[in-house]
């Protein structure tokens, strides 16, 4: 098997900005994967609940997480896992929306993106698919979990819901009803391409799904957001996130999911790891610990 090699690279942020942002890339068999950081969050601490307190503690109060968005190139296709927050963060979150930028000077057309993977709906996610022609990806097919469909795309959920979800409910129904006609659903896991899959990983939401890319020997798990704060939640995976639909079904997928990465040595990626956000998990007992690549 080919070893694993990151390469990182300086680019410009945008028209405006005069700070270099690095695009950093990684060679899965015959992919070409670019980790795109869509920005970071910072989340107060109180949204981490359960698990030691001692760890909480130690994380401090905000805890800042990466914003990552993954671009898969192989000859044939182009495909986007997740479109980041695009603007509709730009008052509240103004840390995030940053993947317009670097797709610009990556000079990629979205209208040239074959296909988007959705891990799930929350408005971190697809928020790039909002505007005209969803967002400028205009020819992509939409690839996502049918449970997670399902279950944003009911009509009455606005209803079933506290108030604090309702403007995530609304945002990903304003969305859902933009791209029904172009969305492939997966009742169970299967092959999106040949080499890419789609991994159910549920709890955070009901449909909640992580990408791997295996060729040629060589893989890579991308777990969306069944990590949220690297922290926190390697040490004590018991740890939930106060946006966890399920988090007892939360705190299981990511427990069996870290140890099965830590015995298999598989490469993993997460979207709120410290960018970029690629490497490999070891095992303590009932602890992990995240042993980044770059």
């Amino acid at each position: 098997m080919k070893p694993y090699t990151m390469t990182r690279r300086s680019v410009l942020s945008g028209q405006e900005s005069t700070s270099d942002v690095e695009i950093a890339s990684i060679q899965i068999g015959n992919f070409d994967v670019l980790v795109l950081s869509d920005g970071h969050f910072n989340l107060p601490g109180n949204w981490f609940v359960n698990g030691e307190v001692k760890h909480r503690q130690q994380a401090g109060d905000p805890i800042k997480v990466g914003a990552n968005v993954w671009l898969i190139r192989s000859k044939e296709r182009v495909i986007l896992v997740d479109t980041g927050a695009g603007p509709i963060f730009s008052r509240t979150r103004p840390t995030a929306g940053k993947l317009d930028d670097l797709l610009a000077a990556e000079k990629l057309d979205k209208a040239e993106v074959t296909d988007i993977v959705i891990t799930h709906m929350h408005a971190d996610h697809i928020g790039g698919l909002m505007g005209p022609d969803t967002g400028g990806y205009s020819n992509a097919k939409i690839h996502l979990a049918k449970a997670e469909w399902d279950f944003w795309a009911d009509p009455d959920l606005t209803s079933k819901v506290s108030e604090s979800m309702k403007p995530l409910v609304q945002l990903a129904q304003s969305v859902t009803s933009s791209i029904a006609n172009r969305i492939i659903k997966y009742e169970n896991e299967a092959e999106i391409v040949a080499g890419v899959h789609l991994i159910f990983l549920p709890g955070h939401t009901p449909g909640h799904s992580g990408v791997l890319i295996a060729d040629e020997g060589q893989e890579l798990s991308i777990v969306g957001d069944a990590i949220i704060a690297e922290i926190l939640q390697f040490q004590s995976p018991d740890i939930s996130y106060i946006l966890d639909i399920d988090p007892e079904m939360a705190i299981k997928t990511r427990t069996k999911l870290l140890a099965n990465l830590a015995r298999s040595g598989r490469l993993m990626a997460a979207t709120h790891l410290t960018y970029p956000g690629i490497g490999r998990v070891t095992q303590d007992g009932d602890a992990f610990e995240f042993h980044s690549l770059a």
